[in-house]
């Protein structure tokens, strides 16, 4: 069997996404293009039904788009105009996780996935719950590390939730394949961040390298944090994420 056997349409629509964006986040894509590309990479897929080979369907994209299980919901692509897309640092690092990317390419996974674990662990608020389980009190500091503010559509809340999460299972999986740790630039981290980091955890800093390799055990940390405040305040996000 072959490998582009086992991917679903999410991933092959992914793919595309990446083809189209040569791998840089801020490269801005439309549905159409999206819908072209996944068609040139699988006719059968993305063909409409008994003209695979001359028209594409539109529906089918949309479907893998926007649906419940689409990309955009769960965090891979993002929304930022009509119909009009870019790829988030979780998709980015997925996407070329399902086939080989050139150099460059996997240099602007790692960047990515870098500065967005980097902006988790810095962040008060999760410092804040590293010393004291019992913070945040209230649902603004939550929203604070979440990335929301109050009246931000539910749409966006949801994307930002579930782009952070997508982001933290990448570094998970990331450190399960490189002996338990990634390595981030320890310029990029606080002092204040390592402090409470290495008060806690398991993670380590070679200074010397310029480097903290942060360990899977704090990784696990962060998502148990982001966890433990969407409990805590499930009521309020319950009332943010509600469509009108």
């Amino acid at each position: 069997m072959k490998a582009e056997d086992c991917l679903t349409l999410n991933d092959k629509v992914l793919l595309a996404a990446l083809v189209i964006s040569n791998g840089d986040i801020n490269r801005k894509f439309t549905a159409e293009e999206l819908l072209i590309k996944s068609w040139d990479l699988d006719e059968n897929a993305f063909g409409l039904r008994g003209y695979e080979s001359k028209h594409p369907d539109s529906n089918n994209l949309y479907t893998k788009l926007m649906g419940k299980s689409g990309l955009v919901r769960v965090g891979y692509l993002k929304k930022i105009g009509d119909k009009t897309y870019t790829l988030t640092e979780a998709g980015l690092s997925v996407a070329s996780s399902l086939k080989p990317t050139n150099v460059e390419t996997q240099l602007k996974v790692d960047r990515y996935l870098h500065d967005a674990i980097v902006k988790i662990i810095n962040h008060q608020i999760f410092r804040d719950w590293l010393d004291d389980k019992n913070k945040p009190k209230n649902f603004r500091d939550a929203m604070w590390f979440w990335g929301i503010a109050p009246g931000t559509p539910p749409k966006i809340a949801r994307e930002r939730l579930n782009v952070l999460e997508r982001n933290l299972d990448e570094a998970k999986k990331r450190a399960e394949t490189m002996g338990g740790k990634i390595a981030l630039n320890s310029r990029d981290v606080s002092k204040d961040s390592k402090t409470s980091l290495m008060k806690v955890g398991s993670s380590e800093v070679d200074e010397r390298k310029g480097r903290m390799f942060l360990d899977i055990l704090d990784i696990n940390r962060c998502i148990e944090f982001n966890n433990a405040i969407k409990k805590r305040f499930e009521k309020d996000l319950e009332m943010m994420l509600k469509e009108d």
